[in-house]
């Protein structure tokens, strides 16, 4: 087997575990079909591959970059970042964005993971050094953990999709928070 097949092997193995650590982190995934992994050459990315008009089901995938094929260092990086994706997706087309506290949860685990399962210290804090809008979501989900590690979880049994988290969850689920820390969490990245 080639090292390419072998990453991609390995990814598809480690997508539940990595769902299943970002569910224990964030809160339960909402109700959907995962179908799979998918490799191109664009940005990373959950996307919804199809909806049942009879029943209503959706079915998503995770889109992978094809650098990482080839790189696992940054395979386990794109991977975990996504599966935070996959807690709550959203439809491209309702205009319901990903917003900062999204992408600053995803960024936090991918760098957790990342660290954890390829012992690479480095490369993390040198993809964020290129990204300032994903360092800045980064710093304001920690921010967010700083005063409460719990918040997510909180703020998801309130509403369980991440993109359709409002201001007034953060008082609903018992958050004494910073009121211009949410609205920057709130904002669409």
């Amino acid at each position: 087997m080639s090292t390419q097949q072998q990453n991609m092997q390995e990814y598809e193995e480690l997508q539940p575990k990595y769902l299943a650590e970002a569910e224990e982190m964030f809160g339960p995934k909402t109700d959907y079909q995962y179908i799979g992994l998918f490799y191109h050459n664009y940005a990373p990315r959950v996307v919804m591959h199809d909806k049942d008009f009879l029943t209503g089901d959706y079915f998503y995938k995770i889109e992978l970059c094809g650098k990482a094929i080839n790189d696992r260092t940054d395979g386990i990086f794109q991977l975990s970042h996504e599966v935070v994706h996959l807690l709550s997706p959203v439809e491209q087309d309702e205009g319901s964005e990903v917003n900062y506290l999204e992408e600053g949860m995803a960024t936090y685990f991918s760098q957790l993971i990342t660290e954890r399962d390829t012992g690479n210290y480095e490369f993390c804090p040198a993809a964020l050094a290129n990204r300032p809008n994903y360092l800045e979501a980064y710093e304001l989900y920690k921010s967010l953990i700083a005063g409460d590690a719990h918040a997510v979880k909180k703020l998801r049994k309130i509403t369980s999709i991440i993109a359709h988290i409002k201001p007034e969850d953060f008082i609903k689920a018992g958050l004494n928070i910073d009121p211009q820390l949410i609205d920057d969490l709130l904002r669409k990245f």
